[in-house]
């Protein structure tokens, strides 16, 4: 952690400082797209997953997340009493989350449930990319949250219980899912919350509904970019993830979570050549961590997440430097009514991926 010439800028010496006082007090926690910046201080990086089970079994006294707002929601959600979650910057969105809200989400039950009954035929279940509130409704209504790597073992422990279910808000995660358990075409709808439909009887045959939201990142990668690395880097293994567009990948060599990609390209033997369809900032670390193998993003022009490249040094060092001063700046709190359903969501999945 050391800028040209060997010496520390001002906001890693006040990085280094807090790091050194706070100890085991503090635990820094930072998701994969976060700037090379963020992820050379944190204590840990991984995914949604890794940073959820984190979250649940730290000990520290202080959890500084480093990543969109509702991944700090959920650490603040897991939290233990007397703990402390703070976001370095609280504006710091998900485009994908904000595809629904609460009251969308009422609306949509409420118009499913009359054609059949919601509390028994209907369960829900939510990507974590979703506000506190969307996870609270899912948990009181007996569902589950998931990742991108728990998505199989999640959907799969609800259809064991209900006969149909509700994957909010991420269409082709749930689409990519249900192929991977072997759920036909036939057997699932797509539920757009802004035009529903008025004829509702032919949800009543679905399997699986879909609520129709995406994430901005992963939609950019399309067909032809597989089609024109194949013809760039012959040999070339295309890894995905799996909030991707269905065609995408079918026709990657593999799709999985962020810190599928991570593992799979870091074992993967010198000299294969790599094609990755996901955030940039992850891309550019592994092609950096990884030199006797060479990198590239799937796309001709890759993907940032602006919202995961908002946190800078400068946010960090400032949220350490006021713990220092016995300041909590960025804290994250949340009301117990929201709190207590909305894990009883996120236990539920790490329940059902072990």
């Amino acid at each position: 952690m050391t800028a040209l010439g060997g010496t520390l800028t001002e906001e890693q010496a006040q990085v280094r400082e807090a790091k050194e006082k706070l100890g085991n007090r503090l635990l820094i926690l930072a998701h994969h797209y976060q700037r090379d910046e963020i992820a050379e201080v944190a204590d840990f990086r991984g995914d949604s997953l890794e940073l959820a089970r984190r979250a649940a079994q730290a000990a520290a006294q202080y959890i500084v997340f480093c990543g969109v707002h509702f991944m700090a929601e959920t650490a603040a959600i897991l939290a233990r009493p007397g703990q402390r979650v703070l976001v370095p910057r609280k504006d710091a969105g998900c485009f994908l989350a904000h595809s629904v809200n609460r009251a969308q989400l009422l609306d949509a039950w409420d118009r499913l449930s009359a054609v059949m009954d919601g509390e028994r035929e209907l369960l829900p279940v939510a990507y974590v990319n979703t506000t506190a509130e969307v996870k609270a409704f899912v948990g009181a209504h007996g569902g589950a949250c998931c990742t991108s790597s728990s998505a199989k073992a999640v959907l799969s422990w609800a259809l064991k219980r209900s006969p149909r279910v509700f994957f909010i808000p991420d269409q082709h995660l749930g689409r990519n899912t249900a192929h991977l358990l072997g759920i036909p075409e036939e057997e699932i709808a797509l539920w757009d919350p802004r035009h529903p439909p008025e004829d509702l009887t032919p949800f009543k045959k679905k399997r699986l509904i879909l609520w129709r939201g995406a994430c901005n990142v992963h939609v950019r990668f399309l067909p032809e970019d597989v089609e024109r690395v194949r013809k760039q880097h012959p040999g070339v293994r295309v890894i995905v993830h799996p909030e991707c567009r269905e065609e995408v990948v079918k026709l990657a060599d593999e799709a999985g979570s962020t810190s599928y990609i991570v593992r799979k390209v870091t074992e993967s033997p010198p000299g294969t050549v790599w094609a990755v369809g996901t955030e940039q900032r992850l891309v550019g670390r592994l092609a950096k961590e990884n030199p006797d193998k060479t990198v590239i993003s799937l796309a001709d022009v890759p993907p940032y997440c602006s919202d995961m490249s908002l946190i800078r040094l400068s946010d960090l060092a400032r949220v350490l430097s006021g713990l220092l001063k016995g300041e909590e700046p960025g804290r994250v709190e949340m009301p117990e009514e929201i709190a207590n359903p909305a894990r009883e969501a996120l236990e539920r999945m790490l329940e059902a991926v072990g």
